[in-house]
Parts: structure tokens; sequence; C-alpha cells
């Protein structure tokens, strides 16, 4: 594959984290380890149906034992931490490598208290933005999107250059 290529496809590592809490949100509520009730709307009809048939068939616990449960729980590690920094008095969060990430859209406090940035690669985050508009009619406004290429900027100097 071609860089070309590869600089303006989104990240299937972002899909593939947001079909896993799709799948654990689809789990009744005092089953699931973390809900996102956006994540199946980030990913394609057709990925989700062939990684959710193949997890049926249990290939992930073949293929990566514990994989699943793991970034399950992850998710769910991330939003209880993020709801003590919340309820600690959080003025600014910025969401490195923000994927398909949710969060700024699922928690109120980050809609109204917090001033939130995401940070990804150009081509994710345009494909996420796509997604946001579809989902909420627009590009919320609550958040600060940071599209940055780690081959010729700095962190710190695109964060500074967008307010944080």
């Amino acid at each position: 594959m071609s860089n070309t290529v590869k600089k303006n496809q989104s990240s299937l590592t972002a899909a593939s984290i947001a079909i896993v809490r799709a799948l654990e949100s689809e789990k009744p509520a005092g089953e699931r380890v973390c809900y996102d009730p956006y994540a199946r709307r980030f990913v394609s009809a057709g990925l989700y149906t062939m990684v959710k048939f193949f997890a049926a068939l249990g290939y992930a616990d073949w293929k990566g034992p514990g994989v699943w449960e793991f970034l399950a729980v992850r998710e769910r590690y991330i939003d209880d931490f993020l709801e003590t920094c919340l309820s600690e008095g959080l003025e600014q969060l910025v969401i490195l490598g923000a994927g398909y990430d949710a969060r700024a859209y699922r928690f109120e406090e980050l809609k109204r208290e917090v001033k939130v940035f995401e940070v990804d690669h150009p081509a994710t985050q345009a494909a996420k933005l796509r997604k946001l508009a579809a989902i909420f009619g627009a590009r919320p406004a609550h958040v600060t999107y940071v599209p940055i290429d780690f081959n010729r900027e700095t962190l710190a100097g695109r964060l500074f250059e967008c307010s944080y």
C-alpha cells in the first residue's frame, strides 16, 4: 500500500475499537462492561456484520484470547476515570488518537463545562466529522478537532494553535 493511500485512509483500529464498544453495548445493562450508544454508527454495516459473525463463532478468543475483554474493560476504566476527573473539576480534556471515541458526546459535563480537544490523524478525523454530521445533523460545536500529522507537526504546537 502506498503512503498516499495510507495518508488519506481513516484508521481501521478506530473502527475495530468502535465495533468492540458497539457489541458490548448490545448486551443487557447488567451484563455489559461499557456502554456507547453511538459506537455502532461509526462503522460500516458490512464490517460490523462481518466482525459480529466471527465474534459469535469465537474467532476473537481463538486468535487473541482476552483481547475483546481487555478493550471493553479499558473503555470502562477510561469512562470511570473521566467521571472522577469531572467530579474533581476537570477544565480541559485532550483525547489523543480520538478515532471514533464518543465520550465528548456521551458525557453531559463535556458538552457544557469542559473544553474538549480531539486529536487524530487528518484522514481519521475527517471521516469522523462526516459521521458526526450524519449522527447529530452538524459538527458538535463543543469539541475542538485537532488534526495532526506527527511526521510534520508537534502536539504542543497544534494544541496551542487550537486554543489549548
